[in-house]
């Protein structure tokens, strides 16, 4: 009788074959088949999808199983199964290492094989009433290994009474070692890949780590400009402001020259202003640092700026959370919160309604977070970038000094905190303080 091209050989014919001269060409072909479905991919469960898919479509087995060991190495995870019944797979879902037949495999790395699976006393209690409802006869067990670790274990069951012969088993052998080592390029491949977003990662907080090195670098060298250049300006200012302020009060002084005296005393007043921010930039002041509430802290400035934002019909929306205290100067803070509102406050004065002005205040873990949100027109996003710049300001000249964000930005880092500002998607900036909650470590 003819057998067909490319059939298994029966049990009958491989009995007819001389001793000594096997028939390995069929089992090479399916090897061949094993190893090509596997090296096609370098994804893990690709991997194991297709290893199982070649091994049953081409040996007819109607079971197979693959199992992978846990990170810890402790339990077997059912990874890939084809014609495992719903109890079958549950019992198979997480096998113990060192128990029944798959996990002993685990354990020794040597190949099981059984004729009677279900009278087999091995078989673990939970699987074996499920074996025999399945009248799982033949079950042979291989090791998954790979550079001398054992990965896991490749199964096929069978319900004929037909044994496992040893070229069945060198096939099962040679295949678990191909998916063994396309297992292990695979997850190579996938350590690699996680390294190289760590990297990634790593290096993006480095240039943020270097940018924020950078602003406190020009803050310093900018900081010691402005308090020089502070001092020398705060004495002529003071003489100026005194002597105006002196003309104003004098019998004989007109009011045309009282008029102009309001604006040099107006406008001096304005470079005093500037000079306090210079010397806050600079921090030449011994702040007194105490418990405080922020919440407190913006409620204050809030009453502050209501009325100039009820003038410009800004509506006030204001969600304050049961906040801890902060370690922190008050008349800091409140420079803070009033430098930060009264940017939001400009931002929208000159846009159109509806002006919405919101002030959050909220807890987590470490840090008591304010958000101040304006619904003006967001910040330009080449401006973003040199927002917190000393000096650097989108205001018209006269309207600003920029130095009341610097300012800000400084205050917040010397607590230990953040300053961040970015615009929301639905229109508008938002400026975020996080500040450290409790007293600071010693």
């Amino acid at each position: 009788m003819k057998r067909r091209a490319g059939r298994s050989p029966s049990r009958a014919e491989r009995r007819r074959r001389p001793r000594g001269r096997p028939d390995v060409e069929p089992h090479l072909k399916i090897l061949h088949r094993v190893a090509e479905a596997v090296s096609r991919t370098l994804d893990v469960e690709e991997v194991l999808r297709t290893a199982l898919d070649a091994l049953t479509r081409v040996t007819g087995h109607e079971i197979a199983s693959l199992h992978l060991l846990s990170e810890d190495g402790k339990t077997l995870e059912l990874r890939g199964a084809r014609g495992m019944s719903a109890r079958l797979r549950e019992v198979n879902l997480r096998l113990p290492v060192g128990e029944g037949l798959i996990g002993h495999v685990a354990v020794t790395g040597k190949t099981v094989r059984i004729d009677r699976n279900y009278e087999d006393p091995n078989v673990l209690p939970s699987a074996k009433a499920a074996v025999r409802r399945e009248q799982i006869r033949g079950f042979v067990c291989v090791p998954i290994h790979s550079r001398g670790r054992i990965l896991g274990t490749l199964s096929l069951g069978r319900k004929t009474v037909d044994q496992f012969d040893k070229h069945e088993l060198a096939l099962l052998e040679a295949a678990a070692d191909q998916v063994g080592v396309a297992l292990d390029n695979a997850q190579l491949y996938s350590e690699v890949q996680r390294l190289y977003s760590e990297s990634l990662r790593l290096l993006e907080e480095h240039k943020r780590a270097q940018a924020h090195l950078v602003h406190a670098e020009k803050l310093s060298a900018v900081g010691e400009l402005a308090s020089g250049v502070a001092h020398e300006i705060n004495n002529p200012l003071t003489t100026i402001l005194g002597q105006a302020h002196l003309l104003l009060t004098h019998p004989e002084t007109t009011s045309h020259v009282r008029d102009r005296l309001g604006i040099v005393a107006e406008e001096a007043g304005r470079a005093a202003r500037i000079v306090q921010n210079l010397l806050l930039f600079a921090r030449h002041y011994t702040p007194e640092r105490r418990p405080c509430s922020v919440a407190d802290q913006a409620r204050r400035v809030l009453e502050l700026k209501g009325y100039q934002l009820q003038q410009d019909n800004i509506r006030l929306v204001t969600d304050f959370a049961a906040c801890p205290f902060v370690w922190a100067d008050e008349n800091q803070l409140q420079q803070v919160l009033l430098n930060l509102v009264q940017n939001a406050h400009q931002a929208m004065a000159k846009h159109p309604s509806p002006r919405v002005l919101t002030v959050r205040v909220w807890p987590s873990d470490r840090h008591a977070h304010v958000e101040v949100r304006d619904s003006g027109p967001g910040i330009a996003p080449e401006a973003l970038p040199r927002i917190f710049d000393p000096f650097f300001t989108t205001k018209p000249p006269g309207e600003g000094s920029g130095l009341g964000l610097s300012v800000s930005y400084g205050i917040v880092t010397e607590l230990g905190g953040r300053l961040s500002a970015h615009n929301r998607d639905d229109g508008g900036a938002s400026f975020i303080v996080e500040l450290p909650l409790g007293e600071p470590a010693a």
